[in-house]
């Protein structure tokens, strides 16, 4: 099995990855959280201290936020887009404001 790490994320510009079935990759921990877009493939994204793993689909995207060590696994040839997650704009809700109003 062939691992890759990536090392550094910069700017808002992602890095986009070509996995071949079985390949795995060391997702970095951008300070305000990671966003991992599958455009092709199948991938299985695990990370530590989180009791599940997350299968991601074509079109699906997965949000790290926290520590600690974090792989993406390709059950399929995959293609993957990694890239820091977006600044808040200001003035905007907090993620669980924004949902506590949606329920509320």
């Amino acid at each position: 099995m062939f691992t890759k790490t990536l090392k550094v994320l910069g700017g808002e510009r992602p890095a986009r990855f070509d996995l071949a079935r079985d390949a795995t990759l060391r997702l970095p921990r951008a300070r305000r959280g990671t966003l991992v877009e599958v455009e092709r493939g199948l991938v299985l994204v695990t990370r530590e201290g989180d009791g599940e793993d997350h299968v991601l689909s074509s079109g699906m995207s997965f949000s790290l936020e926290g520590r600690g060590l974090a792989v993406a696994w390709a059950l399929a040839p995959s293609t993957l887009r990694v890239r820091a997650r977006p600044a808040r704009r200001e003035g905007a809700p907090a993620t669980a404001q924004r949902r506590a109003l949606a329920t509320g």
